[in-house]
């Protein structure tokens, strides 16, 4: 049995199956229909914001910046000539657009708790989107979290959006949820765990409590910020990787 055939026991499945139902919904369909969700406004002028700020604020001229799960590179796009960038996504038809929109990054297909990446590697490393909740696990995301925290240099900046159990109660009641027609259906009680249904198929996620990332990036970090942005995602920014 390999590595990726582990049964994870919060989840009943193996990391294999997991990364299946993944790639089954970012198939080439669904992909070819993603830019065309109605935006979220306020949450991408934050998070263009940021990146402005943190990119200004590094100590280097070109920094290495990482995104995980990269989609199809909205970010970087928006950036070009300001960093090296280097792109993981699990799905081959998110990446094939990512490589469009940014021709100057590099992009690799790998699950992202098991990047084959050095440590030390990135003066940047970003997830947006709370792109851990498809990994359907604590246990893998807190193995996330720490690797990124680990591929970070000296003085590095981690950007991760967190998404709250208690904010998905109304996500059904919300712009985005009736300009795009997702539905949330909570797992669990309190939303820890929960599915989205769109037209690309059932999304299986779990969505651990803001302290469980604090708990991580803060003693390697001289500087936490943690902003809601009145939507569904708060902005966690740990700076000055120690």
């Amino acid at each position: 049995m390999d590595a990726s055939q582990v049964r994870d026991g919060s989840t009943g499945f193996n990391r294999r199956q997991n990364a299946e139902r993944v790639t089954a919904i970012y198939r080439e369909s669904y992909a070819a229909a993603y830019a065309s969700f109605e935006p979220w406004r306020r949450k991408h002028e934050l998070n263009l914001h940021n990146l402005a700020q943190i990119l200004d604020d590094l100590p280097v001229a070109q920094p290495s910046w990482l995104d995980l799960a990269c989609g199809q590179a909205w970010h970087f796009a928006r950036f070009g000539g300001r960093a090296r960038m280097y792109g993981l996504d699990l799905s081959p038809s998110q990446l094939a657009r990512a490589r469009l929109s940014a021709p100057t990054a590099a992009f690799v297909c790998a699950d992202m708790v098991e990047a084959p990446f050095l440590y030390g590697s990135f003066d940047l490393v970003t997830m947006f989107w709370a792109g851990y909740c498809y990994l359907d696990s604590a246990e893998r995301t807190e193995a996330l979290v720490r690797n990124a925290m680990r591929w970070l240099r000296p003085g590095g900046m981690l950007y991760i959006e967190v998404l709250l159990a208690r904010d998905l109660a109304s996500f059904n009641e919300s712009h985005f949820s009736r300009m795009n027609g997702f539905t949330v259906t909570p797992r669990t009680r309190d939303y820890g765990q929960w599915v989205y249904d769109d037209f690309g198929g059932r999304h299986w996620m779990t969505s651990p409590p803001l302290p469980f990332f604090l708990n991580i990036v803060t003693p390697e970090s001289e500087e936490i910020e943690a902003k809601h942005d009145a939507g569904f995602m708060v902005h966690l920014i740990a700076s000055k990787r120690r």
